[in-house]
């Protein structure tokens, strides 16, 4: 009798420990000024997945689950151009010159659209399922869309033919990434592989295999010297881009992460989401929001592997595609809380 007592008080301190730590225990938060909040913008009534700043740094372009896809001005808050989709575009893009945007999209189209009418000018398709990344080439004469058939499609923007179709990959692709010079596409997807693909010769040069979960997020360093990837396994890889070896792995408290952007050469911050199994759960059938101050993204020192803020602005979890700007001095962050944040870089 006593055996089964101690028994039951035993399974009654483990499953109170367990709640405590899934719903109770506030991660560590790592309070700095690195980067400080600027302006919240509520334009949107769905979560948002993804925003990307205009060249120009004034025009800013954002896509999730509403059927509008936005251009606003991040300086009066004002939306310029409502882009209609039937469903959604979970991923945006401005070209290099900042006259074009493209929008992929849940019905598998690449639309490209002029910035400066909010006209509609070309629909891309060669994918199909939800288009999940789409990127313009630096120098503007290619644009690359991944999606759920496994597939990476590259277009030249100016006909809209396709010039590479790369099929590789045995699951969805998630991400994709130009690196600085346009030589290289870098492709993430399901089966947990980081494909390098050669842009001069459309060739697959390599497969980068590291990550135990889903690698969602991309960026090369500035310089180029640097990839960065995360995702479903909670870490951080840094490679090598020439040798395409593995030089860090930062962790912290994040249970998935979702976008990964440089800030410099040698600073990442890294957003998604701290919520554990049963927040999850709880938030999916009851709409629950937490206890805890939520850790939605983290500035990491690439070359010391530390922390150096954490990020609890938003009251929900970061969406697939942050951006910096092309000066360098702010930050955007999509959320499923709806908002767009916008942060300015105070210590570069």
């Amino acid at each position: 009798m006593k055996k089964g007592k101690i028994i039951i008080v035993l399974l009654v301190l483990c499953l109170t420990y367990f709640v405590y730590s899934q719903l109770f225990k506030q991660p560590k938060l790592v309070e700095a000024n690195y980067m400080e909040l600027k302006d919240t913008f509520k334009l949107h009534s769905g979560d948002v997945w993804e925003v990307k700043f205009a060249p120009n740094d004034t025009l800013m372009i954002s896509g999730g689950i509403d059927q509008n896809t936005k251009i606003w001005n991040r300086i009066t808050g004002e939306t310029l151009h409502i882009l209609p989709h039937e469903i959604g575009s979970p991923a945006v893009d401005f070209n290099p010159n900042g006259k074009l945007a493209a929008t992929g999209a849940y019905d598998g189209k690449v639309r490209l659209w002029d910035v400066n009418s909010g006209e509609l000018l070309k629909v891309l398709q060669g994918n199909e399922g939800v288009v999940w990344s789409v990127n313009f080439s630096p120098n503007g004469q290619l644009i690359a869309a991944g999606s759920d058939d496994d597939k990476v499609t590259v277009w030249n923007v100016n006909t809209g033919e396709i010039k590479y179709e790369f099929k590789e990959a045995t699951h969805n692709i998630w991400e994709l990434v130009f690196n600085p010079s346009g030589n290289y596409l870098a492709a993430s997807g399901s089966d947990n592989a980081i494909r390098i693909y050669n842009m001069e010769t459309g060739k697959l040069i390599k497969t980068i295999l590291g990550h135990s979960m889903v690698p969602l997020a991309m960026d090369f360093s500035p310089n180029g010297n640097l990839l960065a990837s995360a995702g479903d396994d909670k870490t951080i890889k840094i490679w090598d881009t020439k040798t395409w070896e593995l030089l860090h792995t930062l962790q912290g408290e994040n249970e998935a992460l979702h976008s990964v952007i440089f800030i410099g050469n040698n600073k990442v911050l890294a957003g998604g989401t701290d919520k554990k199994m049963l927040g999850e759960l709880l938030e999916y059938h009851f709409g629950f929001t937490g206890y805890t101050l939520p850790i939605v993204a983290t500035v990491w020192d690439i070359e010391n592997e530390t922390i150096l803020q954490t990020i609890t602005e938003h009251t929900d979890d970061i969406g697939l595609g942050m951006d910096v700007s092309s000066d360098g001095k702010f930050i955007a962050t999509p959320s499923k809380d709806r908002t767009v944040n916008i942060w300015e870089l105070t210590k570069l």
